[in-house]
């Protein structure tokens, strides 16, 4: 007899434990699904209040945690790319306002460049004032601008008298930027008699053209700088800083505008994409019925 009561009371006890296990883990779910639902909330109101980089942040938190929660997942997938849509219409309107100033800049510096044509190959821009037949016979700097928008520079020493350069410094107060170095190669780099011509490369040159562009109207030194440590110097005088710093202004809002013009054409396909999206995905509610009980 007490051995079939002992086994009642197991009996029991096993079933007592088993409804407080399930009781237990029905609490547990109904508190996750409340967590998500306050986490989806807090996405939505960030992109109703216009933040809609917060938003997808958000969504990417709530993804990781809830990606076996069905419901939310849906709502999570249909706010998503109204937030990135929200985001790419701010970011077409950033490349519109860079390709307008760019515009209204280039509008303003082409009437005081020049093409200059190049017999057997491309041609280039620079600023009015600094065209000069002779420049070859002199020494001195010339800033151009390629046929496809790049600044680069071109140096010459003459009379050279042995100096060899191979690159180029200016130096402006107590900064200085420096060209690539560029071997004598009889081409980018070449002598005749005592004259030293070198083409620089566009992002060898890009570092003198932004340090003058930015200190525009201090005095500006040029150092030629010989490979076995000799160097050669000029002062350049207003016109010469202006015609380097005009010059490298047009070459960087030449790129500016067309980099932004591209990305614009790109954020507006993606927006095409975002709306067909969009209308594409059903509205969805997130079932409370977990979290209501």
């Amino acid at each position: 007899m007490y051995n079939a009561y002992r086994r009642i009371a197991a009996a029991a006890y096993a079933v007592a434990i088993a409804s407080v296990a399930m009781t237990s883990c029905k609490g547990g779910a109904d508190n996750k699904g409340a967590e998500a639902k306050i986490a989806f909330d807090k996405a939505q109101n960030a992109l109703n209040s216009g933040d809609a980089r917060e938003c997808i942040s958000l969504l990417d938190s709530l993804d990781s945690r809830f990606a076996d929660d069905t419901d939310i997942m849906k709502q999570s997938m249909q706010l998503r790319p109204k937030a990135l849509m929200q985001i790419t219409v701010e970011d077409i309107a950033a490349a519109d306002s860079t390709v307008t100033a760019n515009k209204l800049l280039l509008d303003s510096l082409k009437p005081l460049m020049t093409h200059v044509n190049v017999p057997g190959t491309e041609g280039y821009m620079l600023k009015s004032s600094m065209v000069d037949p002779a420049f070859m016979n002199k020494t001195g700097l010339s800033p151009r601008v390629s046929e496809n928008g790049e600044f680069y520079l071109v140096s010459s020493v003459n009379p050279a008298g042995g100096l060899k350069h191979w690159s180029v410094s200016a130096v402006v107060g107590d900064m200085i930027a420096t060209t690539d170095t560029v071997p004598y190669d009889g081409t980018l780099n070449f002598r005749t008699n005592n004259s030293e011509v070198i083409t620089f490369t566009p992002a060898g040159s890009r570092g003198i053209g932004e340090l003058v562009a930015a200190h525009e109207g201090l005095p500006v030194k040029i150092l030629f700088n010989g490979q076995s440590g000799r160097t050669s110097s000029i002062s350049l005088n207003a016109a010469q800083v202006d015609g380097i710093a005009t010059a490298y202004r047009y070459a960087r809002a030449v790129n500016e505008m067309r980099d932004a013009t591209i990305n614009r054409d790109r954020l507006n396909a993606r927006a095409d994409k975002l709306r067909e999206q969009i209308d594409a995905t059903p509205a969805t509610k997130i079932d409370t019925e977990k979290t209501d009980n």
